[in-house]
């Protein structure tokens, strides 16, 4: 019944994020500067949990990686020290430079080797940031040449309250991208999208569909 069951996986990226197209676009001009060359501005992506946040981040980077020299490290913050998360920035470098980084190292000096190490335009997503406790994390990562920021969170208010005053100008405004749950019939939409893709042709039926999307109440990851 099941012709691929990738498309139903968390990991899965669509080609296309239906009913994300106004996000996409806003997220897209942030990253604008690196098709010159530049650092991207940072964003900050807020909303409900399973609304498709760390996709439409992941989904818009990799249309920029297509046609600029961009990298990108994609990491989850929840239990993370400042350490480990940027060891983890290092590891996912396409420089592979990780090996150069023991466990007892200093910040400093990782970030020295982070400064020395990116040359292209490097994104550093930062999911679940509200659990960053280290808010001096972001304004020295801020300050490596090169390196921009995409927050992802819950709770945007409680979490830009704690960012050096400095730096939080930088998450506001059109930088700053809100996801709202899905409607019931966008919900569908989605749905309908991966059963056509990757299901037995009419195993399900649209009123199944929107069954699925109103009971779990709007939130995409449930659904699919």
């Amino acid at each position: 019944m099941i012709l691929d069951p990738r498309v139903f996986e968390d990991v899965y990226l669509p080609r296309e994020l239906i009913h994300r197209e106004s996000e996409v676009g806003q997220l897209s001009r942030a990253f604008q500067p690196a098709l010159s060359g530049s650092a991207p501005h940072n964003a900050l992506i807020s909303g409900p949990s399973g609304v498709g946040k760390t996709v439409l981040a992941r989904h818009t980077l990799d249309r920029l990686e297509k046609c600029a020299p961009v990298s990108h490290a994609h990491i989850r913050s929840l239990g993370k020290s400042t350490g480990a998360i940027l060891r983890e920035a290092l590891r996912q470098h396409p420089a592979n430079v990780s090996e150069q980084v023991s466990r007892n190292m200093p910040i400093d000096d990782i970030y020295e080797l982070l400064r020395d190490t990116v040359e292209y335009p490097l994104v550093v997503i930062l999911d679940e940031v509200n659990n960053i406790h280290d808010h001096d994390l972001i304004e020295r990562l801020h300050a490596v040449p090169r390196v921009s920021i995409v927050a992802i969170c819950h709770d945007p208010q409680s979490w830009l309250a704690q960012v050096p005053m400095g730096d939080s100008h930088s998450f506001h405004g059109d930088q700053h991208i809100q996801l709202r749950r899905y409607g019931t019939e966008e919900l569908a939409d989605i749905l309908e999208a991966r059963a056509n893709k990757r299901l037995v042709k009419d195993l399900v039926t649209r009123d199944q569909l929107r069954t699925i999307a109103n009971h779990v109440a709007g939130v995409a990851r449930f659904g699919i």
